[in-house]
């Protein structure tokens, strides 16, 4: 129940998806109508708004499904297909057949279908965007493993970001909105160039995700335990962190990794032993 709390922001507007089930009930009324009294032109009009509306409906849920998915790190991408995009045509299509069905012509067909499209997105608004990683070619390395690792450390990011939305002390948000600055500074100097993935790899692989991990427990936990020890020990780990973040940036500008892998393999073990329980 916590981590659906936690996570409320990103999955409650997938319920907004039941409006596009709902909305064409009164054409089912209508449908029985056209059907019981022979008017096939209007029937059809009436069951093609219908299955519309139903399938907006089923796509609009899917993407956002898949948009709470990635603003909570958990995935990678939006869908490569513009869900919302391809739900807003066909809800001006199930609105311009429902006009259709009521008797309107064609400038009330256009204008309905148009209101439709436009209220659509300031409801359900726009897809998400792929975010662009754009990593040179350089002689051996591995570009495309470079880029999904960057998109895993950026979903890593934006799962902490998430956990930081739903802790109700000020001053972690606010330590949390550093770290993560630095995090993406730290990943756009590693698109720039991409041997540092190589110079990174422990950060990328074993701090990131402890430091995610670590955040969300804490963003779990602390409505049900709201004590002066867990606050100070999370507070120092906040402060840890945010070193070994600007640490690791700056040997990145320095290319010296040697005794950054020990601070960061002695600060991870910190956090996995600590943790915040």
């Amino acid at each position: 129940m916590d981590e659906l709390l936690r996570q409320g922001r990103a999955w409650v507007p997938v319920l907004k998806s039941a409006a596009l089930f709902l909305l064409p009930f009164p054409l089912v009324i209508a449908f029985f109508v056209a059907l019981i009294s022979g008017d096939i032109g209007r029937l059809a009009a009436i069951s093609g708004a219908i299955c519309s509306f139903f399938c907006a409906g089923v796509l609009t849920w899917r993407g956002l499904v898949a948009q709470a998915r990635f603003f909570l790190g958990q995935q990678l991408d939006p869908p490569a297909v513009p869900l919302k995009m391809v739900s807003a045509i066909l809800t001006a299509l199930g609105a311009g057949l429902a006009a259709a069905a009521g008797g309107h012509g064609p400038a009330g067909v256009g204008a309905f279908a148009v209101l439709a499209a436009v209220g659509y997105f300031c409801f359900y608004g726009r897809d998400p965007k792929r975010k662009r990683i754009d990593v040179p070619e350089v002689a051996g390395v591995d570009r495309d493993a470079v880029i999904v690792q960057l998109k895993q450390a950026y979903g890593r990011l934006q799962g902490i970001e998430a956990a930081a939305r739903s802790i109700a002390v000020p001053e972690f948000g606010e330590r949390l909105k550093r770290i993560i600055g630095i995090g993406k500074q730290i990943l756009a100097e590693i698109e720039r160039d991409p041997r540092d993935a190589a110079r990174a790899r422990r950060f990328l692989h074993l701090y990131l995700d402890s430091a995610e991990k670590v955040t969300v427990e804490y963003a779990r936990t602390h409505r049900q335990v709201r004590n002066r020890p867990l606050e100070g020990n999370f507070r120092q780990l906040l402060i840890d962190m945010e070193q070994t973040f600007v640490a690791q940036h700056q040997k990145l500008l320095e290319n010296d990794m040697l005794t950054l892998d020990v601070e960061i393999e002695v600060l991870n073990a910190r956090l996995k032993r600590e943790g915040i329980n």
